[in-house]
């Protein structure tokens, strides 16, 4: 099973490695570089954090029987850290739905 979660550190890393693709054409250079981007420290543990998402859910994954294959595995270790924040943000509106200040609601 643990080659499973290694194949979901793969899928994560990969889709981290376009994140920064992305925001490195968008920022015309490296987006990280301190001043203006938050710093290489901070990009090495967002990526650790994304990376152990990834291993996380695919280890649970493989654990339960649902992963069969490599290629599964590596795919969802791509998807996990995208789909776990999504569920973080609709945690968070469950929680506290509407913002004070915001509709007329008052603190």
């Amino acid at each position: 099973m643990w080659e499973y979660a290694v194949w979901g550190a793969v899928g994560a890393a990969v889709n981290r490695a376009l994140i920064f693709m992305e925001a490195n054409r968008r920022a015309k250079g490296p987006a990280w570089r301190y001043p203006d981007g938050p710093g290489g420290g901070f990009f090495l543990l967002a990526s650790a954090l994304h990376c152990a998402i990834g291993v996380g859910i695919t280890l649970a994954a493989a654990l339960s029987g649902i992963i069969a294959t490599p290629l599964l595995a590596l795919g969802l270790g791509a998807v996990a850290p995208a789909a776990m924040a999504k569920v973080g943000r609709y945690a968070l509106a469950a929680l506290d739905p509407v913002p004070p200040g915001v509709g007329g609601r008052e603190e």
